[in-house]
C-alpha cells in the first residue's frame, strides 16, 4: 500500500456533532471519524449524480484498495513556516512494566499517580513522542491547541413562529488544522480522492453546513508518506510500514464476525455510531445504531474490518465505513 497525508485548513468555524453523546446541537467536539468522512464523500458523489463513482468508492474501500483514517490534529511550528507536528490518538493499551524494577517509595508513587492522571486526560500524542510515551518516560508531552468554542443563538423561521435554538461552534488555533491519512494502491485512485476532497471543501463537513460551517481547503501540498519531508511524517511513515507487537487502528473499526476472537485479545473502547439521512423529497430517516471500535484500539493482529449497510427504510444502501488502517507498535 501507498500512503498520503492531506491537510485540511478550515475557512469557517466547525460543528462536529457528538452522536454517541446524544447529538445535541449545543454540544460538539473536534473529532471527525472515518465513517463520517466516507459518508460525506458518498453524499458528495450522490449530489453530482455520479452513481459509477459511488460504486467505485464502495468497491475500492470494501476490497481494501482505499482506506481512510479519522481526522487528526496537526500544528505548523514557527508561525506557519516550520516543521509540522502530527498527532495520533493515545493508544488504548497498558504501558509496559519492568517486572524486576525496584518498588518505588510512597512519595514516588504519589508523583506517578499525578502523572498518570494527567496522561489519562490526553486524547492525542505527538507522533515523534509515541515511543517515549509507550515506554512510560516522564517528560512534557506536546498537545494540539484547543482553539475557540462558543455557543451561538440561531433562529428557526420555518414554523408558524420564529423559535431560537443554540449551536456550539468550534474553531482551530492559527497554523493548525486536521489531517487525513489515505492508504491506496493505484495512483489514479489517489488523484481521484484528492479531487473529491477539494470539492467536499466547498460543501463543508460536519453539521449546520447550510449556515456556512465546516468549509475548508486542502493545504498546498499533500505528503507522500513513502517519501516523507519532516520529522513527524518520517516517523509516521515508518509506523505505517511496521508490523510491531501490537497493531493500533487509526480509524473507527467494525470487525467481521470471524475477527471477534482477535478483538477479544486486544484493548479497545466501544463507541456508539448513529445518525440521520434526508433523502430528496422524503422525511428525515434514522440510520441503524451500531457499536464500533474507537481509533487508538490495539490488537495482536491487524483486522480488516467491513462496511455495513445501516439503512433502515431507505430505498438505497447507506454505508457505514469500518475498515482497518493500522500502525505497528513495539
Amino acid at each position: 500500500m501507498k500512503y498520503a497525508a492531506y491537510f485540511l485548513e478550515f475557512d469557517t468555524p466547525l460543528h462536529f456533532g457528538c452522536g454517541e453523546n446524544g447529538g445535541k446541537l449545543e454540544t460538539a467536539s473536534l473529532e471527525y471519524r472515518a465513517d463520517t468522512l466516507f459518508g460525506a464523500l458518498c453524499c458528495e458523489l450522490a449530489d453530482y449524480g455520479d452513481q459509477d463513482g459511488l460504486e467505485r468508492l464502495y468497491q475500492q474501500a470494501r476490497d481494501g484498495k482505499l482506506l481512510f483514517s479519522d481526522l487528526f490534529p496537526y500544528t505548523v511550528e514557527q508561525d506557519g513556516r516550520g516543521d509540522i507536528e502530527l498527532f495520533l490518538p493515545k493508544p488504548i493499551r497498558p504501558m509496559e512494566r519492568n517486572a524486576f524494577q525496584e518498588l518505588p517509595s510512597f512519595a514516588e508513587l504519589k508523583e506517578d499517580a499525578t502523572r498518570e492522571k494527567s496522561k489519562k486526560k490526553m486524547a492525542y500524542i505527538r507522533v515523534s513522542q509515541l515511543e517515549d510515551f509507550l515506554q512510560g518516560k516522564d517528560q512534557e508531552w506536546d498537545q494540539p491547541g484547543n482553539g475557540m468554542s462558543q455557543v451561538v443563538t440561531r433562529v428557526n423561521c420555518q414554523g408558524e413562529q420564529p423559535l431560537p435554538y443554540y449551536v456550539q461552534e468550534s474553531g482551530l488555533p492559527a497554523h493548525s488544522g486536521l489531517y487525513e491519512i489515505l492508504a491506496y494502491e493505484e495512483e489514479e485512485d489517489q488523484k481521484w480522492i484528492s479531487d473529491l476532497l477539494k470539492e467536499l471543501g466547498f460543501t463543508g463537513i460536519g453539521g449546520k453546513r447550510s449556515s456556512g460551517l465546516g468549509k475548508f481547503h486542502l493545504g498546498e501540498d499533500w505528503i507522500d508518506l513513502l517519501d516523507p519531508i519532516f520529522h513527524d511524517d518520517t516517523v509516521l511513515a515508518k509506523l505505517l510500514q511496521t508490523e510491531g507487537k501490537w497493531a493500533m487502528n487509526l480509524s473507527v473499526l467494525l470487525p467481521c464476525p470471524e475477527e471477534v476472537s482477535t478483538v477479544k485479545r486486544g484493548y479497545y473502547t466501544l463507541i456508539k455510531r448513529s445518525g440521520f439521512l434526508s433523502p430528496d423529497g422524503n422525511p428525515v430517516q434514522k440510520k441503524q445504531d451500531i457499536y464500533m471500535l474507537q481509533a487508538g484500539s490495539c490488537f495482536p493482529n491487524r483486522i480488516q474490518g467491513t462496511i455495513a449497510d445501516v439503512s433502515w427504510k431507505a430505498d438505497h444502501p447507506v454505508w457505514r465505513y469500518g475498515k482497518g488502517l493500522f500502525i505497528g507498535l513495539g
